[in-house]
């Protein structure tokens, strides 16, 4: 009887720690584990990016990652990492750029988009080549980040900026930037809740 409860005990322990590929209540993956199913152009983003053991990883080269579907208000959960020289980053629907970037500490979680910069109100990056965790939070065209557990900017407004493509407010799909430093990003742990 006394191994039962601890054999019990013990998987709802490891059960409440895990993370790993637990989807969380409400959620989507938007990694199945196996392939790039979801996303687009996938025979020629394949070149470059790959699943593997649950992770997706972009060899620093190819073009960005772009989902198949379109979304306007959303969160989205996802853990992150980069080694020395490492610049990555999510592209919200209308352009702008929720950072990953390892050139300054604090590098994590600053809005982005070559004129309009914000910068995170707490430095709460991880060591280069660990995991880093966000939640970016999508809402009547303000975004709120959360890195590790630390809210680094809260409700800045989505605005247009001076590229073309970088249309302000609106409905589309999500981004996942490849390094333009050809340098290796990885990422697990996709989620995303519409709201």
């Amino acid at each position: 009887m006394n191994r039962l409860l601890l054999v019990a005990s013990l998987a709802v322990s490891l059960s409440s720690t895990a993370f790993a590929g637990e989807v969380p209540a409400g959620f989507t993956p938007l990694i199945n584990g196996r392939d790039l199913t979801g996303w687009q152009d996938v025979a020629t983003a394949a070149e470059h990016w790959k699943v593997e053991n649950g992770e997706l990883i972009n060899d620093g080269k190819g073009a960005d990652l772009v989902t198949v579907k379109a979304y306007k208000n959303f969160e989205l959960r996802l853990e992150w990492k980069i080694p020395l020289k490492g610049d990555s980053g999510v592209y919200l629907p209308g352009g702008q750029q929720v950072q990953i970037w390892a050139k300054d500490s604090g590098s994590g979680g600053f809005v982005y988009n070559h004129k309009y910069t914000v910068s995170p109100t707490v430095v709460a990056d991880k060591p280069l080549g660990e995991w880093n965790t966000y939640v970016i939070k999508l809402l009547d065209s303000k975004v709120t980040v959360t890195l590790n557990g630390k809210v680094v900017m809260q409700e800045v407004p989505v605005e247009k900026g001076f590229d073309p493509p970088l249309l302000g407010p609106v409905e589309g799909p999500l981004k996942l930037q490849k390094s333009p430093h050809n340098v290796i990003s990885t990422f697990r742990n996709l989620f995303i809740r519409e709201l």
